[in-house]
């Protein structure tokens, strides 16, 4: 008897698992009928009835995808429309771009939008332990799908950098800093080494004042500090990418070798100040726990004068 019930159990397990398997393909299948309608939350609904699936790569590109559609993000047209007009003369042409992006324009922080990209963002990053890199994917998913998901990660982290860019960098319609009435700076400093950069005014366009930060962005609260990772992560996971596909061989794609040839001096310049912890910090909890600690903050003040005032003109 107790044979029997031992086949039969696993007769049963065997026949879960396909269905698990039937149900979760299924979910994907009719969840990108909806995203080709744009029904963004019946794709979430379905997907989010079969579960987590953090080893399944395509679940979780579809699953990105159903977020982002929330925030009126399509790939397709991202790649054919927007990456085009990205100007790559250098790494503050790029930065500059990114804030007229499409979907760039913002007029508050943690919108809904933002926060649908950052929520796509994550489930992809948050498909392997620890900090995510393309390195981790390919260990967890192979080098095609994890060539799929880094790329989904790289245009998603390039429209949400752009909406970073566009709020707390405060720009106005041509992606000039300072542009609109309010801040010329993304954060007050109070870092002396970050001071002495932005009050020479060489290297930071409107940017003059220490003292002249958007207000969202105050690194003295945990919202602030939670929002400067944010912008930080953003651009790590942007180098991480881009410094891991080759994408030469891409007509469409090959724009984002020319982003990754100019915006590379921006990184140049925190590592040559001795912030490569920073610059190549790729997780968002690990920043967090980093910018507990006084010193810490510090440089990532100093890293925001840096890369992002420097980099944003």
């Amino acid at each position: 008897m107790r044979t029997i019930l031992t086949i039969v159990s696993l007769l049963l397990a065997l026949s879960c698992a396909k269905n698990s398997t039937e149900a979760t393909l299924e979910a994907i299948d009719l969840a990108l009928t909806h995203l080709s309608n744009e029904d963004c939350d019946k794709a979430l609904d379905l997907l989010r009835e079969v579960g987590p699936q953090n080893g399944n790569p395509v679940y979780l590109q579809v699953l990105a995808s159903a977020y982002a559609c929330e925030a009126d993000y399509d790939e397709v047209r991202f790649i054919a429309d927007d990456l085009s007009s990205i100007s790559v003369s250098s790494g503050q042409d790029i930065f500059k771009s990114l804030s007229t992006l499409r979907l760039s324009d913002e007029s508050a922080a943690d919108s809904a939008s933002y926060v649908s990209l950052r929520t796509a963002l994550n489930t992809i990053n948050g498909s392997t332990s620890g900090a995510p890199s393309h390195a981790k994917r390919v260990r967890k998913f192979g080098p095609r799908k994890a060539g799929d998901l880094s790329l989904q990660v790289l245009l998603l982290s390039l429209v949400n950098l752009g909406k970073f860019l566009n709020y707390y960098g405060n720009t106005d319609s041509s992606g000039a800093k300072g542009g609109l009435t309010g801040n010329n700076c993304f954060i007050d400093y109070n870092d002396g080494r970050a001071q002495i950069f932005v009050s020479t005014g060489v290297s930071t366009g409107a940017c003059l004042s220490t003292t002249d930060g958007h207000p969202d962005l105050d690194q003295s609260t945990a919202t602030g500090k939670r929002r400067l990772c944010e912008g930080l992560v953003l651009l790590t996971n942007t180098f991480d990418v881009l410094e891991s596909l080759d994408l030469s061989g891409s007509s469409t794609l090959s724009k984002l070798e020319d982003i990754a040839t100019e915006i590379y001096d921006l990184k140049a310049a925190a590592i040559s100040q001795g912030l490569g912890t920073l610059i190549n910090m790729t997780s968002q909890s690990e920043c967090e726990a980093h910018v507990a600690t006084a010193p810490n903050l510090s440089d990532l003040e100093y890293l925001y004068a840096l890369v992002f005032d420097a980099g944003l003109l």
